[in-house]
């Protein structure tokens, strides 16, 4: 799986904030370390928004008019690279060093660090039967308000409840969800991931797209479960074990080894 970066995706930070340029330049320096080459990615276009998005969504992403403490008005710059990186990703079966995330950015709203939903995004200009693979530590509640009742996409989702943002409690329609209590150990992870796999397999996508969240690692300052750093090379065999044409968008990770989590993910894929 290639790698699929743009420069400004480390262009902005918070003092303090946890979604911070240092997440993915670890996972740069590692793939890059690895010998991994990297495709270059421009920015996506407003069009290419509006196809996840309400354009008063847009509108207000433009002109930082939105209260959300956990995500400060940036403007519409990054918000647009992280989107670009993600459609390249799509067309390129690549792996997408996403920032800001993308997953709790629905149709008409944000939050969670996430301005605009990036594999939403590639998802739709892509336009084939695809099923999403949500693996981040949180529901991802934007990707579900964006593809619910969607009969091209079926939204798969193993995340950490109780957590952020207090969604994916259940499955509904097309969305299914795997909710996992804090401490899950890697073992009863992996044992959901195979039953999530089953039902990917069985809807029969012509793509993957995996929202690939590295705070399911048992070190995580955000998140509670319990897998380990070889884990996700299992990860990525399990998932690359569908034989299905995958990419792959960086969703969270704000540990120290969120480069060796992402590696041991790609190699074993």
């Amino acid at each position: 799986m290639k790698a699929v970066f743009s420069p400004a995706c480390l262009g902005y930070s918070f003092p303090g904030h946890p979604e911070s340029p240092e997440r993915v330049r670890r996972i740069r320096d590692a793939l890059k370390a690895a010998g991994y080459g990297f495709v270059a990615a421009g920015p996506a276009s407003e069009k290419d928004v509006l196809l996840a998005h309400a354009r008063e969504h847009l509108g207000r992403v433009r002109s930082g008019s939105y209260s959300d403490p956990d995500t400060p008005p940036l403007g519409i710059r990054f918000p647009l690279a992280a989107a670009g990186v993600a459609i390249k990703a799509a067309q390129v079966l690549g792996f997408a060093l996403t920032r800001p995330p993308g997953h709790h950015a629905g149709r008409d709203f944000l939050g969670g660090f996430c301005y605009f939903n990036n594999i939403a995004i590639a998802v739709r200009k892509l336009g084939r039967r695809t099923a999403i693979l949500d693996l981040d530590v949180h529901h991802g509640n934007g990707t579900q308000d964006i593809f619910l009742g969607d009969d091209k996409v079926l939204y798969v989702s193993l995340h950490q409840v109780p957590h952020y943002p207090g969604t994916g409690l259940r499955s509904e329609g097309n969305c299914l969800n795997f909710p996992l209590p804090p401490g899950t150990a890697e073992s009863a992870y992996l044992k959901a991931l195979g039953k999530a796999l089953g039902s990917v397999a069985h809807f029969k996508p012509e793509v993957l797209a995996v929202s690939m969240g590295f705070d399911t690692y048992a070190g995580d300052p955000l998140g509670g479960m319990r897998i380990t750093a070889g884990g996700y090379g299992t990860i990525g065999a399990m998932v690359g074990g569908l034989g299905l044409p995958t990419f792959a968008v960086l969703e969270g990770g704000y540990s120290e080894k969120t480069g060796e989590l992402c590696l041991g993910f790609l190699e074993g894929f």
